[in-house]
């Protein structure tokens, strides 16, 4: 406890003791003594009437210093008036206040120790004369008589109740307030019965407001308007002089600034001959810009979103970022009252919800205009990886290529590649040389500015090429023609693999089928899309015939006969016109070849037809007939 409780509690003891009942002339002066050791101060009321001043009472209470030795050296009440109930009158403290409505006003008056009313109570006790006049000499003996009194109470109690019936607008009301302890203490004063009458607060609270930002404009009209007869004085600081200068010929109620400064006006209430002053900055400001933005988009439909990440494009590189602040609202209503989203870091995300925002200046409050945007799910362009990716490695298992994977899919995107728990690379697309342990290769893409992100795998699997290269023949060129059909066997990683075959040296086709393959020496050959590898097939040999031949003694084709080999026999070989008659018959043994003659004359050129009588180690005989072409 602090020496100036001590004394209060000591005080209020020492005066239950000294002062009950009422009306005992006893004084304990010491008690001002006590609270100026202990440090109580306060501003000087109206301690004589004619420095009464004016007060009001609103809807709240208002709280003031009482008047008491260290504030005041009236200590009792001044002759000439009639105190009426008050048999002394220590330490007055004189109010006028002013009628606005009319009604019966009851106000609670209280005297304590502590501002905040926790203190010590102290004895209050009033008088109220009127209804008085505007312009009336409030403070003369005929006006503060007995028979102008309206109220009063001289009772031992720190709470009074001050009744002024009937009251009627801009009616006067003097009041005195008396300190019965003579101590430092505050009185308090609410109108308890709000609504039935209202005194007038006008002049008490002329304010000229807060410093002002103009935002956008070069001119602002100060308004110091006030209800009573008044008059007007207008003062600029002059920073060369240091001190306020009058501005000559404004003496109304309002001033159009047009140039940045601090700003004085006094108002002077005529009749009363009462002063109010108030000071005010005026500074000028461009409204700050504020920059289109694009929709906000949330990662998924989840329960919140970081409205501020949209501060840079609604801010604009060229400004500093920490010159301005962005506010977002609800609604184009809440943006116009700027009445802003309290916290934009953690929205609740509703997908297709238009939002409003503003760019504030830091320094001057300043607003921008509204930006609207929306908030959308984030739409990841069109991508993905292959299941599988395949990697060419030697029949040995080392790998002997690489796969190049990946998209660019713009600056706004940032890229992980992810091979056995290690970023190996941070482009658009990677090119993979190894084969990763785990068999996974694994990518991250980032959307920067919004945070949002897509995970991407790929199974690598490591082919080769077959390692052999099956030729499967059926058919014949003595029938429907020779099918050739391939199969690739061997090899790592073949259901990964993809095959093109080729017969000869002819194109590469997906098939492994070749139908009506001619008779002769052949090779095939397959070869694994991906790059892998190739493989040929041992040669193989179709027994067959030549379909024309040219007897032109060229030394190409001069000569037609069987094509053939150890595994078939030929028995017989019968030449036929088109008409069917026999050219040349040639039996086993003989040399199975013609030279387009018969009887050693040359034939002439046109289609004939042969039959040839075969078996094979398979079949016994068969008989094939076919034309053939002679051409000169």
């Amino acid at each position: 406890m602090n020496l100036r409780d001590c004394l209060l509690i000591f005080s209020y003891f020492a005066l239950v003791w000294l002062r009950h009942p009422k009306g005992m002339n006893i004084r304990f002066q010491l008690f001002a003594v006590f609270f100026i050791l202990a440090g109580f101060s306060a501003f000087a009321q109206g301690s004589i009437c004619s420095n009464i001043e004016p007060f009001c009472a609103g809807d709240q209470r208002l709280t003031f210093p009482n008047s008491n030795a260290t504030n005041s050296s009236q200590i009792s009440g001044e002759l000439g008036p009639d105190y009426g109930c008050l048999e002394e009158q220590p330490y007055p403290a004189w109010f006028f206040l002013q009628v606005e409505d009319n009604g019966n006003l009851r106000f609670r008056i209280s005297q304590n120790s502590r501002e905040d009313g926790r203190g010590v109570p102290l004895d209050v006790d009033f008088v109220v004369w009127g209804p008085f006049e505007r312009g009336e000499d409030y403070c003369s003996a005929s006006n503060l008589s007995v028979a102008n009194q309206v109220d009063c109470s001289y009772l031992p109690d720190s709470v009074e109740t001050m009744t002024i019936p009937n009251a009627r607008e801009n009616e006067i009301y003097v009041v005195v307030i008396t300190n019965f302890e003579q101590v430092p203490g505050f009185i308090s004063l609410e109108q308890t019965n709000t609504g039935e009458g209202s005194t007038d607060c006008s002049i008490l609270e002329f304010d000229l407001g807060d410093d002002i930002a103009v935002c956008g404009e070069d001119e602002y009209l100060l308004d110091g308007t006030s209800d009573e007869d008044a008059e007007y004085q207008w003062f600029k600081y002059d920073e060369s002089l240091m001190e306020y200068v009058e501005i000559p010929n404004e003496t109304g109620p309002t001033l159009l600034v047009t140039e940045e400064g601090d700003y004085k006006l006094i108002v002077t209430d005529v009749l009363e001959d009462k002063t109010e002053e108030d000071e005010i900055n005026i500074s000028f400001y461009d409204i700050p810009e504020i920059f289109p933005a694009e929709d906000l988009a949330n990662c998924d439909s989840g329960s919140s979103i970081d409205l501020t990440l949209l501060n840079n494009q609604l801010i604009g590189a060229a400004a500093e970022v920490s010159d301005r602040e962005v506010r977002f609202y609800e609604s184009l209503q809440t943006a116009e009252d700027n009445e802003a989203i309290a916290s934009p870091q953690n929205f609740p995300f509703e997908e297709g919800k238009q939002l409003y925002a503003r760019v504030v200046d830091n320094e001057s409050g300043c607003l921008s205009e509204i930006e609207s945007f929306n908030l959308t799910i984030f739409d990841f362009p069109e991508y993905s990886l292959a299941e599988e990716t395949v990697v060419c490695v030697n029949l040995a298992g080392n790998a002997i290529g690489s796969s190049t994977l990946g998209e660019d899919l713009g600056e706004e995107y940032q890229y992980e590649w992810i091979l056995d728990g290690n970023i190996v690379s941070t482009e658009a697309r990677y090119t993979l040389e190894v084969l990763p342990g785990n068999g996974i290769l694994e990518q991250n893409i980032i959307h920067a500015e919004s945070g949002c992100f897509q995970s991407y795998s790929t199974s690598i699997q490591p082919v080769s090429r077959p390692e052999t290269l099956e030729v499967n023949i059926s058919g014949s060129d003595f029938g429907d023609g020779y099918v050739i059909n391939l199969e690739a066997v061997g090899g790592i990683g073949q259901e990964f693999a993809s095959y093109e075959y080729r017969l000869d040296g002819g194109n590469w086709r997906s098939s492994p089928r070749f139908k009506d393959v001619r008779p002769g020496n052949h090779f095939t050959y397959v070869r694994e899309t991906n790059g892998c590898g190739e493989t040929r097939s041992t040669s193989f040999f179709l027994v067959g015939y030549p379909r024309f031949f040219t007897p032109n003694n060229d030394g190409f084709n001069d000569t037609w006969q069987l094509i053939t080999d150890e595994n078939i026999k030929i028995h017989e070989v019968m030449i036929f016109d088109r008409y069917g008659k026999s050219i040349i018959e040639l039996k086993a043994g003989e040399d199975f070849s013609w030279d387009g003659t018969t009887n050693g004359r040359p034939l002439p050129e046109t289609d004939y037809w042969f039959k040839v009588i075969f078996s094979t180690n398979s079949t016994d005989r068969e008989e094939f007939m076919a034309n053939i072409s002679l051409i000169r």
